[in-house]
């Protein structure tokens, strides 16, 4: 992994003087219904059942991958394919559009 030189030091610096407390934490792939979870919390939405087109692209995109989920909805809000109605106060999206230029993805 890319940060496991930084990890093998931060770990070095613990053991000779303890002024570290690392905790090493495994996180797998989420499946369908935590990222469904996942995206109903970014937004603050409270029926899954108004992102589950979103939440299915979200998945199939990221494979469940919890970094990559993140990275994946911010570039829908960077590339505006997410946005947040001021007039309407709840975010909006168009899953065919998002599903046409995230292909490649």
């Amino acid at each position: 992994h890319m940060l496991s030189g930084s990890i093998n030091t931060f770990s070095d610096l613990q053991n000779q003087n303890n002024l570290l407390c690392l905790t090493q934490i495994e996180l797998g792939n989420l499946g369908r219904e935590e990222v469904t979870q996942a995206i109903m919390a970014l937004l603050s939405i409270d029926d899954a059942s108004q992102i589950k087109g979103l939440a299915s692209i979200c998945h199939r995109r990221t494979m469940g991958n919890p970094f990559f989920l993140l990275e994946f909805v911010k570039l829908l809000e960077e590339e505006g394919l997410l946005y947040f109605h001021l007039g309407l106060l709840q975010w909006k999206w168009d899953e065919v559009e998002i599903e046409s230029r995230t292909a490649s993805t």
